[in-house]
């Protein structure tokens, strides 16, 4: 399928990649507002910021006449534009962070990935301008609402997960200082307990008990807790009593000098404590101490402390699937202990916070004792990463159903427009016009015209479909450019267009229609051609509203279109009650018809044809006779009628069969010339000549007594008709031109007609049996024939002052009421025996 965007759906496209700008800063609003993210925000500020900023500059772009240099320095531009949205997504994609310093944008995993969606939808909204120039915002109505409804519940689905992915983290961040804080007090716990043990036993004992107490103690703690460094023995001076190698040389560097540390030593305090040595915390082994006090016999004190390692005091290999949060516990404001496995420095806040971009804060309480707060840095973005590429695809999938769904809101737009209005000439259907006049409201008088070109189908066949597809469109603009006042201008039937004119009846609209055609007639140009042509019109006026019935309204205006037409065209006729009388006889005639071809229920009548010199009968003319419902219809009703339709082909068919019956059995027949009619529907079927040959050859009549009988009108425009007439005269058939004059042949014409038989139409004996003008083009017409070698035969001869006049020349024939009517069959035969039979 053949992807095109048409300028209503760039215009939408247009519209939605706006749209998106303008979200995005109502959803970062939103946030800001109403959620408490911590960890990190979906939509920054600057992202909104950037975002709005974005949607500025495409309204500009959107209002903005570009001029052809502006087009040609954008097309670059977009290029570079879709460069750089190529680079972002492969480096999204690719890359978890981007080491580029961004100064105020937020490197969040959400912020690099709208970077590039970003860049896309520029891009894409630069494209559609220099594509189509004219984006306008008043396209689709209802399918810009329905792509806003699509984009925002895509948005809000990319903004609810990627929200949901920040929560996820940020709780696992929690879960991490929660278990941090579970860890340490357990471990606290347990090393507490372990040295109230060691205190319990040294209480009351002597000096010398204490002191081997102490150093058995020291070895079996050292080696049995790799946190514990050692046990500390001081007096109640505070003087170095006993302590294993770290632990002396933790005095004797003076750890415990500190001020605080030896008011804390000397609280005389009955329960254990414990503190951190801030002194030893920019060390390697920063030191936990346990502090209790016992009395030996004789009232000695001893202050007993157990130094612990810091970093030692969490199983860290526990912390391992939440490795990627750096935390660190504020152990002063200036003072930040990092408690993951490779990290053991300790930092002041603002270092700390230089090296990462997102974080929570939390607290730990110790022992219900002390609480400090903790930092939870994001230290590791792969998993982030992966998800925000999830999340991305949303955008994505967002923008191309989206995109799918305006393109076929579009094709169905397009579809319904194709459905409504004609393609060739954008006028409304007639399906349309029905649907267009049930909108309208408080019509009290109308007309309805039609208008078809005159002899359309012979302009298509001598200048092809376009240059007449060209002309409808011309003769469409004419008319519209034409009309006044209110009306609905629809395409009819091929070549026809209907007007609904919502003004009074009146005789103003003769005049209308007369001013349409003059219009219609005017010279086209078209393709270096020049054309002129007319056209036929019908009307009809109705004086009230109830009257606006499509179906009847066509069918009235095309009885008149139909009278236009037969009286020659390039005519307005307004419509009377009595042609629709007409019109319904002339369709139940042409239903008639069907039965009557069916059960062949038409009889052939014999007209004889004289010869003048000795009134012998030398032919006879089959006419068709029908009788229908006990009354005889005229062939000049329903041979018109059948010629409308492929009934006169079937009519000619059964006409020659009874013809060639009728000669078979009656000898009289074979004797004479016998003419029978043929339209040029017949003659044209391309097994007619051959069809004719074989019915002659096998029956008792001989070709040169076999006369096909044409009017002359039906030699115009119509090749093959000479043709086969020419081929059938070479064969010995007689070839007769019925009505000649009151075609459109001229004298000039009678050398190169394919007959050689002349049938003078009655029109011209009237008064030719005076000397008059009538005799003189009488006389004009009979020489010509017989100076071409024309057998004559005059019709409708009635009179005998005509007749005593033509005998004059010899061979001329004569047909007419004078001598006989038709005749059936049998009273054929018995004027036959009663008159003159001579062979010619």
């Amino acid at each position: 399928m053949r992807l095109k965007i048409s300028q209503t759906a760039a215009s939408v496209l247009y519209s939605a990649i706006m749209n998106f700008f303008l979200i995005l800063p109502v959803l970062g609003l939103t946030e800001s507002l109403l959620s408490n993210n911590e960890l990190m925000y979906v939509t920054t500020p600057m992202t909104a910021l950037i975002s709005g900023i974005c949607y500025l500059m495409l309204h500009l772009l959107k209002n903005a006449k570009l001029s052809e240099k502006a087009l040609k320095a954008l097309l670059p531009l977009t290029l570079i534009f879709f460069l750089v949205f190529t680079f972002l997504q492969l480096a999204f994609w690719l890359h978890m962070d981007i080491a580029i310093p961004l100064g105020p944008i937020d490197k969040s995993p959400f912020t690099l990935s709208l970077a590039p969606v970003f860049m896309f939808a520029i891009t894409s909204g630069v494209f559609i301008k220099l594509k189509f120039s004219n984006v306008r915002s008043n396209e689709l109505r209802s399918i810009q609402t329905l792509s806003l409804f699509i984009l925002t519940l895509g948005l809000v689905v990319w903004y609810q997960s990627s929200f949901s992915l920040i929560k996820t983290e940020e709780t696992n961040a929690r879960e991490k200082v929660k278990l941090i804080e579970i860890m340490l007090n357990k471990t606290l716990t347990d090393q507490q307990k372990a040295f109230n043990r060691i205190i319990a036993r040294a209480e009351s004992l002597n000096s010398t008990d204490f002191n081997k107490l102490i150093k058995t103690d020291t070895h079996h703690y050292t080696a049995d807790y790799d946190m514990v460094k050692g046990l500390l023995v001081l007096d109640d001076n505070l003087k170095l009593v006993y302590g294993n190698e770290f632990a002396e040389n933790f005095y004797n560097r003076g750890k415990l000098e500190k001020a605080t540390i030896k008011s804390w030593l000397l609280e005389k305090s009955k329960v254990t404590n414990f503190a951190a040595n801030s002194l030893t915390l920019k060390t390697e082994t920063p030191v936990l101490m346990f502090h209790a006090i016992t009395n030996l016999d004789g009232d000695k004190v001893r202050h007993i402390i157990m130094l612990v390692d810091m970093n030692l005091l969490f199983e860290k290999n526990y912390l391992d699937y939440l490795s990627k949060y750096d935390t660190f516990i504020e152990l002063t404001p200036e003072l930040f202990f990092s408690i993951d496995i490779e990290n053991s420095t300790k930092e002041k806040l603002l270092d700390i916070k230089a090296k990462y971009n997102h974080f929570i804060t939390d607290k730990i309480t110790i022992k219900e004792l002390i609480t400090h707060r903790v930092f939870s840095f994001i230290s590791n973005y792969q998993t982030i990463h992966f998800n925000t590429v999830i999340t991305q695809l949303t955008l994505w999938l967002t923008f191309l159903f989206l995109f799918v769904v305006i393109l076929i809101a579009d094709a169905s737009r397009e579809s319904a427009l194709r459905a409504k209005f004609d393609e060739v000439t954008g006028l409304l259907r007639l399906n349309s016009l029905r649907d267009e006049l049930r909108e309208f409201k408080g019509i009290e008088q109308f007309s309805v015209f039609i208008l078809k070109i005159d002899l359309f189908e012979s302009i298509i066949s001598s200048l092809g479909h376009e240059v007449c597809d060209e002309i409808l469109r011309v003769v469409a603009c004419r008319i519209k450019a034409t009309m006044r006042g209110n009306f609905l201008l629809s395409k009819g039937f091929g070549d026809s267009f209907v007007i609904y004119l919502f003004e009074k009846p009146s005789d103003k609209n003769s005049e209308c229609l007369t001013q349409l055609l003059n219009e219609i007639s005017r010279t086209y140009e078209l393709n270096n051609l020049k054309i002129n042509l007319t056209a036929s019109a019908g009307c009809v006026s109705y004086t009230t509203p109830a009257d606006i019935d499509i179906k009847h309204n066509l069918h009235q205006a095309n009885i008149a279109l139909a009278q236009a037409i037969q009286r020659g065209g390039n005519q307005p006729v307004l419509f009377q009650a009595a042609m629709e009388d007409e019109y319904k006889e002339a369709i139940d005639i042409r239903n008639a018809l069907f039965e009557a071809i069916k059960y062949n229920q038409f009889s052939v009548f014999y007209q004889p044809i004289h010869k003048l010199e000795d009134e012998s009968v030398v032919g006879v003319e089959a006419l068709i006779r029908w009788e229908h419902n006990d009354k005889w219809i005229s062939p000049a009703k329903f041979i018109p009628i059948a010629e409308t339709t492929e009934q006169i082909v079937q009519i000619g068919d059964l006409v020659l069969q009874r013809v060639i019956s009728d000669i078979n059995r009656s000898p009289s027949l074979q004797k004479i010339k016998v003419a029978v009619n043929f339209s040029a529907k017949q003659i044209i079927k391309p097994d007619f000549l051959n069809n004719l040959i074989d019915q002659i050859a096998n029956s008792a009549a001989q070709f040169n007594n076999f006369t096909v009988e044409v009017t002359e009108s039906s030699l115009q425009d119509k090749s093959l008709v000479s043709q086969t007439l020419q081929a059938a005269m070479n064969k010995g058939i007689n070839i007769a031109i019925d009505d000649f004059g009151t075609g459109y042949s001229s004298l000039s014409s009678l050398a190169n007609q394919p007959s050689n038989i002349i049938k003078i139409d009655r029109e011209f004996t009237f008064g030719a049996e005076i000397p008059s003008k009538e005799q003189r083009l009488l006389d004009t017409i009979i020489n010509a024939c017989i100076d071409l070698d024309k057998a004559v035969v005059v019709e409708g001869v009635e009179g005998r002052e005509l007749i005593s006049y033509l005998r004059k020349y010899k061979e001329i024939r004569i047909q007419g009421y004078f001598y006989s009517k038709p005749l059936p069959l049998e009273e054929l035969i018995e004027y036959i025996h009663n008159h003159k039979v001579k062979k010619l």
